[in-house]
C-alpha cells in the first residue's frame, strides 16, 4: 500500500488526482510547525485540561484518561486553533521541559534528562557562570567553591610535565598576583609574594637540597643522623645565627646537648660558640667522619656551603637546627 504519512511527524502526502491538496498541503505545515522545537509545560498529564490555551504542550503519562483510546504514556498534545494534534514521538526526538528548564530525549520508551556525562566528558571549555577559553579551559565564577569526599577523602592534584615547568596556586586581586604557593622550578616548594605582580619575593621555600623550611632570614629543619655518623648541611645562607638541639624519643628537646653558634659557610669557614653545653663540640672547620669528636658528644663545624653535624652520642637521633641569617 502508498505510504500516506510521513515516519516522524505523521505529515499527510499529496496523493496523485487528490482533491483539495491545499488542506492537505496546510495540514502538514501546521503539524510541522507545531512539532519541531516543542516546549512542553508538563511531561506527565493524567488528564486534558479544560480550557487549554494556544500553543500547550503535554506529554501524557502512564495514568492518562480521556476520549482519546488511541493514545499511549510519553505521546504529545498540542492545542493549536481549537483542536488537539497529537504525536507519537521516536527514540530520539528532543523537547524542552518549561518547568524544570531540562532538555528531555525520548529514550524509545521514556522521556528522560541527558545523562551528565554526555555533557561535560571531553568536551574543550567549561564555563560555570563565566566564559572559558583556549588557555583558561575552566572558568567559575562563584563566592564559593566547594570540592568534597565521595567516599572517605578528597585529593586535589595539580601535575607539571616536569622539574623545569610550574604546578601552583595564585592569588590575585583584581586578577594580578600578589601570592603564589607551589612548584616554580626546580628549587622545590615555595610561597611568593609580590605587590603588583610582576616583581616577586620569596617568603618560604623547601629547596630540594635543603631538609627543612627556609626563608630569606630563617630557615628551620630536623635531621635524622646513624651512630658515628656525620651529615653535611646545606645552610640557608653563607653567613647567620643558629640554635641546635637533640631530640628525646619523647620528641622533646635535650636541654644539655644544645647549643647557639654564629657561622661562617663562605669561602673562610669559620664557626663561634656564643652558647654551648659541654656536650656539643666546636670543631671548627674540620671535615667530620662520625668519629672526630668526643665519644658521647655532639659535634659540629663549618664548610664551605654548609655545616657538619657529627653523632657520637649512642644511637640513631634528630637533631633540629633553626637558622637566621
Amino acid at each position: 500500500m502508498h505510504q500516506s504519512t510521513t515516519d516522524k511527524l505523521a505529515l499527510p502526502f499529496l496523493q496523485p488526482g487528490q482533491a483539495l491538496k491545499t488542506i492537505t498541503h496546510n495540514e502538514a505545515l501546521q503539524r510541522l510547525d507545531t512539532g519541531l522545537y516543542l516546549a512542553c509545560s508538563n511531561m506527565a498529564a493524567e488528564v486534558l485540561p479544560t480550557h487549554p490555551i494556544d500553543g500547550e504542550t503535554l506529554v501524557l503519562s502512564a495514568a492518562f484518561t480521556s476520549n482519546h483510546p488511541n493514545e499511549n504514556a510519553g505521546d504529545i498534545a498540542v492545542f493549536r486553533d481549537g483542536v488537539w494534534l497529537w504525536f507519537t514521538p521516536k527514540a530520539g526526538w528532543t523537547l524542552w521541559d518549561t518547568d524544570d528548564e531540562t532538555l528531555r530525549i525520548f529514550d524509545g520508551e521514556n522521556w528522560i534528562a541527558p545523562h551528565s556525562n554526555s555533557l561535560t566528558e571531553n568536551r574543550l571549555h567549561l564555563g560555570l557562570n563565566a566564559t572559558a577559553s583556549d588557555s583558561q579551559r575552566l572558568a567559575i565564577a562563584s563566592a564559593t567553591s566547594l570540592f568534597t569526599h565521595d567516599g572517605d577523602s578528597h585529593r586535589m592534584s595539580i601535575n607539571r610535565a616536569d622539574e623545569t615547568q610550574t604546578a601552583s596556586l595564585i592569588f590575585q586581586t583584581d586578577y594580578a598576583g600578589n601570592a603564589e604557593l607551589g612548584l616554580t622550578g626546580p628549587d622545590g616548594f615555595s610561597l611568593k609574594t609580590s605587590p603588583d605582580g610582576t616583581h616577586w619575593s620569596e617568603r618560604l621555600s623547601t629547596p630540594q637540597n635543603y631538609s627543612g623550611l627556609r626563608a630569606p632570614a630563617f630557615g628551620s629543619i630536623r635531621v635524622s643522623i646513624d651512630n658515628d655518623s656525620a651529615q653535611l648541611i646545606p645552610t640557608p645562607a653563607s653567613g647567620g645565627i643558629f640554635a641546635i638541639t637533640v631530640i628525646n624519643d619523647n620528641g622533646l628537646p635535650l636541654a644539655n646537648r644544645s647549643g647557639l653558634m654564629a657561622y661562617d659557610t663562605g669561602s673562610t669557614p669559620s664557626l663561634i660558640s656564643l652558647a654551648k653545653t659541654g656536650l656539643v663540640d666546636n670543631l671548627g672547620a674540620a671535615v667530620l667522619s662520625g668519629n672526630t669528636g668526643t665519644i658521647g658528644n655532639l659535634g659540629l663545624s663549618a664548610v664551605s656551603g654548609g655545616l657538619y653535624i657529627e653523632n657520637r652520642i649512642n644511637g640513631r637521633r634528630d637533631i633540629s637546627l633553626t637558622f637566621l641569617c
